[in-house]
């Protein structure tokens, strides 16, 4: 009888429920609560890329990129009037490689866009470089709305992108015409001047009325929109050293070597690094606030109009002229905005569109660019490079201490000219003039040894 009534309390130990203890249900409320957050987060996140990484461009694709670059550009491009464009899927995707290795995305980002009649559908892929391989994966579709481009859907991961939510992503033109944000709002005139967009499935179509003056106002906005508070700071204290070096300036002096506002510029760049400042930021700052003023232009177009103070203005040249001050200091403020690579993709097509409707291809220029392209990488690559260029920039004497003389280079090339002596951009003939530029650059004082 007893190990019959211990049989019976042993079964029911056996099938009883566990009490449960105070508290429990709370840690299963949030444990369910962060599963529901972490839902939407892991369902887009995937394991596989929808778009491979491409390989680089080989030489022929890169010539066959600004050939389509020239192609795009009016033949002046300075002058308002009506243009129209025309690329093909291939060409459109040759396009997104080349800005994709040239830009700091490369490494991480890969596209790919189909055409279809009356829409273009697109796939994006994102590594997200962890010990896993993850990937941010993105698709939809452009489709063409009464002439107009519109985001049609788009979905991240598994996750289709509620239609509400692609409607705030792309607000309508008339939306970001009223925004309050400038750089929507300019971006929206640009997009208002497209006059004709269709998608066809052999090519996208573009009509609109060239404005260089929407052009530029997009830019400036652009560029407002990336500077801190403390990138304004920088520029203004820049731009009133340039101002101090022109104050004093005598007034019989018609012009001044750009040597004389770049060793201040980074004296002062190099006193404020050593007093705790970031050196990178302060040598961009003033490459930046350098250009603008050597190009004539106004402060405002870098820290908007309601800081923007006056400065005396005085022509600056290099080895005694101006052209070549413009492109050296031009080409250091995108260097230091967009990176090398796509500075002197830039500088080239800049003289190969000059080969074609203007003055020529110019070595000299090119020079010049490849200077600016060399002082702004140094400048910026880490810190203790940039401290290094503060202190040789600093002690400058002249021009000739960074910038090779151009007496020796074959300028004012036509298109024809230039092709029977280099056929195209990606020749070894031509790389190896590159090379030798390049050279004599690397040589000069100022940048041996870096």
């Amino acid at each position: 009888m007893l190990l019959l009534q211990f049989a019976v309390m042993g079964r029911r130990d056996i099938f009883r429920a566990p009490e449960r203890k105070a508290g429990l249900p709370w840690v299963g409320f949030w444990l369910l609560g962060l599963g529901a957050l972490a839902a939407p987060i892991l369902l887009c996140l995937q394991f596989t890329p929808l778009v491979e990484p491409s390989p680089q461009l080989s030489r022929a694709e890169a010539v066959r990129v600004e050939a389509l670059l020239l192609d795009s550009v009016p033949a002046d491009p300075g002058v308002a009037a009506p243009h129209s464009l025309r690329w093909n899927q291939e060409e459109l995707n040759l396009l997104g490689r080349h800005l994709l290795s040239l830009s700091r995305l490369g490494a991480d980002w890969a596209a790919e866009i189909e055409l279809r009649q009356g829409a273009l559908a697109f796939q994006v892929s994102r590594s997200l470089g962890i010990a896993i391989p993850a990937y941010m994966n993105f698709q939809g579709e452009i489709a063409e709305r009464d002439g107009r481009p519109g985001l049609a859907r788009l979905r991240l991961g598994y996750l289709p992108v509620p239609r509400s939510l692609v409607a705030w992503v792309a607000p309508t033109e008339a939306e970001a015409l009223a925004s309050d944000n400038p750089l929507q709002a300019e971006a929206a005139r640009l997009l208002a001047s497209v006059e004709r967009f269709s998608l066809g499935a052999d090519a996208v179509h573009v009509e609109l009325l060239w404005d260089p003056e929407l052009l530029a106002r997009a830019g400036d906005q652009a560029r407002q929109w990336l500077y801190s508070e403390s990138d304004r700071e920088r520029i203004l204290q820049y731009h009133a050293v340039i101002g101090e070096v022109a104050g004093q300036t005598p007034a019989d002096e018609r012009a001044i070597p750009l040597s004389r506002l770049l060793a201040p510029l980074f004296a002062e760049a190099r006193r404020k690094s050593l007093a705790g400042s970031d050196p990178i930021a302060e040598n961009q700052a003033l490459l930046q606030t350098l250009a603008v003023y050597v190009n004539g232009e106004d402060i405002a177009r870098l820290v908007g109009e309601e800081a923007a103070p006056a400065a005396e203005f005085i022509e600056v040249r290099l080895l005694r002229r101006q052209d070549l001050a413009q492109h050296l200091t031009s080409i250091a403020a995108i260097t230091v905005a967009l990176g090398p690579d796509l500075a002197l993709m830039l500088s080239t097509a800049k003289e190969s569109f000059d080969a074609r409707h203007r003055s020529g291809f110019s070595f000299s220029d090119l020079t010049a660019n490849s200077a600016g392209v060399t002082l702004a990488r140094l400048a910026t690559r880490d810190r203790e490079s940039a401290l290094e260029m503060q202190r040789r920039m600093s002690e400058l004497r002249s021009d000739s201490d960074y910038m090779p003389t151009v007496g020796d280079n074959r300028d004012g090339l036509t298109e024809d000219d230039f092709s029977e002596l280099y056929r195209d951009t990606g020749s070894l003939a031509y790389r190896e003039r590159v090379a030798e530029i390049q050279h004599l650059i690397e040589s000069s004082r100022v940048f041996a040894g870096l």
